[in-house]
This record gives C-alpha cells, structure tokens and sequence, in this order.
C-alpha cells in the first residue's frame, strides 16, 4: 500500500509503444543453508522479467514458491541487494526480536513534506510519530466514533437500496468505496464528502489519485534504486505537488474552521489539532529521542495516509469478501443468522456487538489470508548482521523482504490454499498458525498499519453487518469466478472490477 511497490519491473510508455529495460533482475539461491553467503554473491540468473507487467508482491511470491527447500533467496533492486525471507524463524528475527536493527521500510526516497508521514519516516522520527500517533485508536476513541460510522452506514443501505430497485447490477468495488470514503469523512475530518453522489466527486477523485503513480515518480524511484540517495540529494518530491496541498488546504480550513482547537468531535483532526497546540511534540518518557514541529505540512502529511488507507484497504478487503460469498450462500447465509442474533441480544449494531460476530470475523480474515492488502513486507537492515545459527551475514542498507502473499498461500501453513474457508480461522485453528504465518497487516513494532487497522476493521465490520442484516450478493452475468489481480495497480486489486447483483433478505 501507500507507494509499497518501489522497484519497477517494467515501464510501459503507451504513447511511444516501446518498453525501456530499466533494471536487471538477478535471483540467487543462498546454497547449503545460506551458509558462507554474505548477499553480495549471487548465482543463478532466474529471468529477465522486465518484458512482462508484473507486481512486485506476485513476483516475490513466486520466488517464494520457486525456491521452497531455501530459508532465504537474494535479488538485486537495481544496484541494491535485497533477500527475500522464506523462513518463519528468519522473519521473526527480523520483524520483531532484532527489530532494532530493521526498523526502517527502506521506502523513503526524498525529504519532501509529504513523505513526513508514519508509514514512511525513519529512526527517532518514526518514533515520536508512532508513540503520540497511536492513542488516537484506543477502544474509547473508537467507541465514540460509532454514530458517525453509524450514519455512513444508513447512507450504505439507503443507496444499496436503491441499486436493488435498478434491478441491475453493481460494481461492488465502488460501493465499498464510497461507504469508506463516507465513514473517514466523517469521522476523521468532520467533512460530508457526498460520497454517495453520482455527480462527479472530488474527494473521491483525490481518493483514487493518492494511489495513481506518475510518470516522474516511477522513473525517480527506478534512478534511486541504480544510484541510492541521489533523489533525496538532488531534491525531488515523490509526491504530485498538487494533490499534496489539497492535504494542505483540507487541514488549514478545518483548523480555521475550528479556530486553531479542538472541538467535541474528538476525530483524527480534533487529535491532530491537540498536538499542534503544544508546538513542538517529543517521545514521551525520552525527550532526548527526536522533537518535531507539528506544523500544518505535518499534520497534512498523516491526513494523507490516513485518508488513503481508511479508503483504501477497507474497500478492497470489503469487495474480495463479498466476491467471495456471493458464490457462497451457505456463508452467507450463516453471516446473516449470527448478524440476526447478535442485533437481537445487543438491541442494535454497537462496538460490543461487532466484538460478538465471530463468524463474520473469521471471514473477514480469511479473506485478508486470500487477498493480503499488503502483499509483502520490507525492512532496511541498519547495521552489518548475522542471523542466529546461521553464517548468513548481510551488509548495512540490505533490503530484507518477506512475501506475505507467497506465506498466505502456502500449503504447508494452509491446505489448498487458494480455497476460500473461513473455517481455518476458528479459534482452535488460528492458534495452531505458526508466529508469523498470517501477517495480512504486517507484524512487530513497525507494523504501523496494525494501529489503523483497528480503525479499518471496525468501520469494515460495520458495513458489513449492516449490509448482511438487509442484503444478499448473488452472481451477474458479469461475476467472474477468479478474479484477475490487475498488475497496473499500486494497491490489491481486479482487473475488471468485482460485480455482483444485490438482491433484499
């Protein structure tokens, strides 16, 4: 998510209908054990997979799969080592229990204020942000975001209402879309975004956009990873200078609008807002750690995270799953009797009673183990490491990379994987996981989407329940039976789109 495919594998040029070769794939195969290796010998050239159009996540994947008696496989970014990790135990070492020598993603490319964000700064930066960032999404806070999430919700069911009266059907892609878009509107920046609207939709467009990579990007990321640090050198901006200041502008005319404090909304604004007000923010407990100015181009910074996750991976993780039981009504149709019971026992949908719905749960999660929204994982090795009881050294600024979705569909963890069984995560069965083989969110410290996950999941959860509570998904003549993950774009998603026909309980 958020620019998670660096490298890029091949770049198309429409125009000019020509294909430029900008960087040399190497994979090798870390021999007996990965012992005697240091990453910067290599053997085996695997493919040229520059004349394909291929995701970075679907690539790992099957290096993955390609190598499976190997704890590790190493390629080259450009001129970059990495090593892709295959072993539970190596990847454990890496994300949690040596986490302090790979704190950092490696994603950062340039200073710019947009990159000032959670998900991409680094060291002590990184850590004052996470520390003051992540009492925004404690139980209580959620709690009282729920009549907003609420009222999204009745939007949701008053417009899939209307798509049932059209007889036709539906993208479900855009549905879920617009119920999320509507939900971080309200609840984070206190704004109706008429979400539900056919007309045409700005902050929808900025929605879409956060996620569309252009032409200068990709050819800036594909330099740094021949000549690292040379973008941050010569100071470019990742970023599109215009969609950042809407950001900008977004943040100014609610600070304006709530003149300079914070209000009794208690949403993401109100929270950054309590932060602008002291100034200069530090690590609690170590004010020695790192101090920032919470300034506007800050706070601009998180909002488009925030606003881009919140949209994002709550609206792709809600269409695969009702792909997914739009071909399964035996599950649907024990959703909709546990939905029935628990609205019954608690008197209406609430935070505790999401806590209730534990089959809904477990078919959301299976559904992120099918459709990982983040597909792999990546930390910046810090200092020149070994790994225990192994002789596998590798060098300070070696990528380590961990491919969630080539784990998420290993046999080995997950019998026939590509079939879609919410049963694997009973609570007997989820236990039985090894550390580390379910990471749909990433895992260890830095696993920041972790803290606006518990946001997503509850506004997910949420829509669902209501939906199920009044709705059905059936097939259309345009369902497809295996969707076909569209390699074009940045984040999960199909090819031609998730559509299903919506028909009242």
């Amino acid at each position: 998510m958020y620019d998670s495919e660096r490298w890029v594998w091949q770049e198309k040029v429409a125009s000019m209908r020509w294909r430029c070769d900008l960087c040399v794939v190497r994979v090798m195969s870390f021999k007996d054990e990965c012992r005697n290796n240091d990453v910067s010998e290599w053997c085996g050239l695997k493919e040229d997979v520059l004349t394909r159009v291929e995701k970075v996540d679907v690539l790992l994947s099957e290096i993955y799969k390609d190598y499976p008696n190997e704890k590790c496989v190493g390629i080259y970014q450009g001129t970059i080592p990495a090593l892709v990790l295959r072993d539970i135990e190596l990847i454990k070492q890496v994300l949690i229990k040596d986490f302090n020598n790979f704190q950092d993603r490696g994603m950062k490319v340039s200073d710019g204020e947009s990159e000032q964000n959670l998900f991409l700064v680094e060291g002590d930066t990184w850590r004052v942000l996470r520390q003051r960032l992540t009492p925004m999404f404690t139980t209580g806070k959620l709690k009282t975001m729920m009549p907003l999430v609420l009222k999204s919700l009745n939007r949701l069911i008053e417009y899939s209402d209307k798509i049932v009266d059209q007889n036709m059907e539906h993208e479900i892609r855009s549905l879920a879309a617009k119920y999320t878009l509507d939900v971080i509107g309200t609840c984070a920046f206190g704004v109706d975004m008429n979400a539900f609207s056919e007309d045409e939709n700005v902050y929808r467009e900025v929605a879409h956009r956060v996620f569309q990579r252009s032409f200068k990007s990709r050819m800036l990321t594909m330099l740094n990873s021949f000549f690292p640090g040379i973008v941050r050198k010569l100071g470019f901006n990742l970023t599109n200078k215009e969609l950042f200041g809407f950001f900008i502008n977004l943040v100014n005319s609610i600070i304006n609008e709530r003149e300079g404090k914070p209000k009794i909304r208690k949403d993401f604004m109100d929270f950054m807002i309590e932060l602008r007000e002291e100034g200069r923010v530090t690590r609690k407990g170590d004010d020695k750690v790192a101090e920032l100015e919470m300034n506007d181009a800050l706070i601009a910074a998180q909002a488009l995270v925030f606003y881009a996750g919140g949209f994002e991976t709550s609206s792709a993780t809600m269409s695969f799953l009702l792909h997914e039981v739009c071909q399964r009504q035996d599950i649907q149709d024990r959703i909709h009797e546990e939905i029935s019971a628990v609205i019954k026992k608690h008197g209406g949908l609430s935070y505790e009673a999401i806590g209730d719905m534990r089959y809904l749960e477990m078919v959301f999660d299976e559904t992120l183990r099918k459709y990982p929204i983040v597909g792999f994982l990546l930390r910046k090795c810090g200092n020149t490491y070994t790994f225990p009881g192994d002789k596998l050294k590798i060098d300070e600024g070696v990528l380590a990379l961990i491919p969630v979705r080539g784990i998420h569909h290993d046999p080995k963890y997950y019998p026939d994987p590509e079939k879609f069984d919410p049963e694997r995560f009973t609570p007997e069965n989820k236990s039985k996981l090894p550390f580390c083989a379910y990471m749909p969110f990433g895992d260890g410290p830095r696993a920041t989407a972790l803290v606006r996950m518990r946001f997503a999941k509850v506004q997910s959860m949420i829509g669902l329940a209501g939906f199920f509570n009044k709705f059905k998904v059936v097939p259309s003549l345009k369902t497809n039976k295996h969707l076909e993950i569209d390699a074009t774009a940045t984040t999960l998603a199909s090819r031609d789109g998730i559509w299903a026909k919506i028909e009242r309980r």
